[in-house]
């Protein structure tokens, strides 16, 4: 057998430096399992504060730009000596590292691609901020330099089915997407759900995200337990719903929980979980479906991405989640749960799911 390749990993985040999202959870695994297979491999990222123009983490060496720098980003990517440059959701790296390093292999993963109406749902439940930044995070993310660079891509790739003809039409392309799985950790066995009932929540607290639905569930609700992990980029808001929500007896908030960092704990709330409530106002196919699934979590969910809230729980389409609650409840949600840890497992378990990396690199590196 030849050498394996070398790997650049192109993302908008990594999951470290203060940055928490799904985009970023995935970019790091991603790189993080491939070292551990003995794969050179690298990432490059816009910088955040506090991070190192280069930083060592767990094997993988993560070189930063300043945002807007398009030069410092050109040069990093001129120095990079990687087989496949793999973008973590095509932004204008994607592009530019087409341009800068035509002779080498360019991957695409469309994470969450934005549609106009996607967008519109950004910007009504934005921040003031993100309000201005729209136009900035468009032109990085959606414009006709982005959909050239997907078009460009030797390969293109999504992490759920329901994705691959939204892709197709959004990008024009010849045929759907194809399919490459997420990397979920499932473990051997599934938890036995023990103790009171407990609903789950783990999210940002952002405005699309609506958290205040699930922590409405617990003033209503007081017979079950409800976890809700995170919190708002938004300090003030933040604060708000702490204020209001704080002192309900059976919700618990222990803040953020970093899933690398505290792998332990947060595996803890998910195999005591009975639900994963999802309220966001749109999503993807979110990570926490995923990773609640391979711990036996029914879903309840106003999105449903792969149908998953409709085959592991309920899809609820009116926002009327506490009778979506009481019809769960009253249908064995353990029973589902099982289900969705069924899918996961032969799906999206973490080493099946990074083979499938692994020969896709084979196949476009040469």
């Amino acid at each position: 057998m030849g050498r394996k390749p070398s790997i650049c990993i192109l993302a908008s985040q990594y999951f470290a430096w203060g940055k928490y999202g799904g985009f970023g959870s995935m970019s790091r695994k991603l790189a993080e399992g491939l070292a551990r297979r003995g794969y050179d491999v690298s990432v490059i990222v816009p910088r955040r504060a506090g991070q190192r123009p280069v930083e060592e983490l767990n094997g993988v060496t993560v070189t930063s730009f300043a945002p807007l720098d398009l030069r410092e980003a050109t040069r990093l990517l001129r120095a990079s000596r990687a087989d496949v440059l793999h973008s973590q959701d095509p932004t204008l790296l994607t592009r530019l590292a087409q341009a800068e390093l035509p002779g080498r292999a360019h991957i695409v993963t469309c994470r969450d691609p934005r549609n106009g109406h996607d967008w519109l749902i950004e910007f009504w439940y934005a921040t003031a901020r993100r309000r201005l930044l729209t136009p900035f995070n468009y032109l990085t993310e959606s414009s006709f330099l982005v959909k050239e660079a997907v078009r460009g891509a030797d390969a293109v790739y999504v992490p759920a089915h329901f994705l691959r003809e939204k892709v197709r039409r959004m990008f024009r392309l010849p045929a759907p997407a194809g399919f490459l799985p997420n990397l979920i950790d499932v473990p051997e066995t599934l938890p036995r759900k023990e103790g009171p009932p407990t609903m789950t929540y783990i999210a940002r607290w952002d405005k699309r995200k609506r958290p205040w639905l699930f922590l409405d569930l617990a003033r209503r609700f007081p017979q079950y337990r409800f976890v809700a992990v995170g919190r708002s980029e938004d300090v003030a808001y933040d604060a708000q719903l702490r204020r209001l929500y704080g002192g309900i007896d059976n919700l618990e908030i222990p803040g953020f929980v970093d899933r690398f960092s505290e792998a332990a704990r947060l595996q803890g709330i998910l195999a005591r979980s009975w639900i994963m409530v999802n309220t966001a106002a749109r999503e993807g196919l979110p990570l926490t479906f995923l990773e609640a699934s391979a711990y036996g979590c029914a879903i309840l969910s106003a999105v449903d991405p792969d149908g998953f809230a409709s085959r592991f729980g309920r899809h609820v389409a009116d926002d009327d989640f506490a009778g979506a609650l009481r019809e769960l409840m009253a249908s064995s949600p353990p029973e589902k749960g099982k289900l969705a840890y069924e899918y996961v497992r032969r799906t999206y378990e973490h080493e099946m799911a990074l083979d499938a990396h692994c020969q896709v690199y084979a196949q476009y590196a040469g």
